[in-house]
């Protein structure tokens, strides 16, 4: 009997300890820890800030692309003007050095076609060499732009004539009539003007001309 209560008391202790194992473990379950929403919470606040931070990061990098892209406009730009500049600026030395040496050598013109006037025999052979050395220094400066100025028979031009006189002539009133120095031109430019004699009316008929104007 004893036996058989011992064995049912212990059968009713056990009993009782698995039913008070399992409502604690069901107890326990169905707790919820009071600190278990704070770390979700904290990882929500650490995300919006590292997207702040990221936010502002890339702000503050586009600035600075567009301030980078400015500068190397302005370089490029500066660059462009410098190169531009410096190629105008050779341009000028080149043709200032080019004139002043074509301006330098047209005397040597004049002598060579006052020597070939006055040359007794033109069909001697130094006088053939001297025209073929004239000819040849004036191809290669008329390559290099030199124009002579026409004069006889054209309408005095201050521009390019300098008149050193006037004359009555039969020809219309401000005619050139005679050089005394040939003038150049270097492409557009007046290099030397052509010295000449213009004409002008006669004096009776001037004189005819005034009275009608006078009646």
């Amino acid at each position: 009997m004893e036996n058989g209560k011992s064995e049912l008391e212990k059968k009713f202790e056990q009993d009782k300890e698995s039913t008070a194992s399992d409502s604690e473990i069901i107890r326990r379950a169905s707790i919820v820890p009071p600190s278990s929403e704070e770390p979700v919470e904290e990882e929500t606040v650490s995300k919006s800030n590292s997207l702040d931070e990221i936010s502002k990061l890339f702000e503050e990098k586009t600035k600075e692309l567009e301030e980078l892209k400015d500068r190397y406009l302005r370089i490029c730009a500066e660059y462009d003007n410098y190169r531009k500049r410096t190629t105008r600026e050779i341009k000028e030395i080149r043709e200032t050095a080019t004139e002043h040496l074509i301006k330098d050598l047209l005397p040597v013109l004049d002598n060579f076609e006052r020597a070939l006037q006055h040359i007794p025999d033109p069909e001697d052979a130094f006088a053939s060499g001297i025209r073929m050395v004239f000819s040849q220094l004036k191809d290669t400066l008329m390559a290099r732009g030199l124009l002579p100025i026409e004069t006889i028979g054209q309408p005095f031009d201050p521009n390019v004539h300098e008149a050193l006189a006037q004359i009555e002539s039969e020809q219309s009133e401000g005619t050139v009539v005679q050089e005394y120095q040939k003038g150049y031109l270097l492409g557009k430019r007046v290099l030397r003007p052509a010295k000449v004699v213009v004409s002008k009316l006669p004096e009776q008929t001037a004189n005819n001309n005034e009275e009608n104007k006078q009646q």
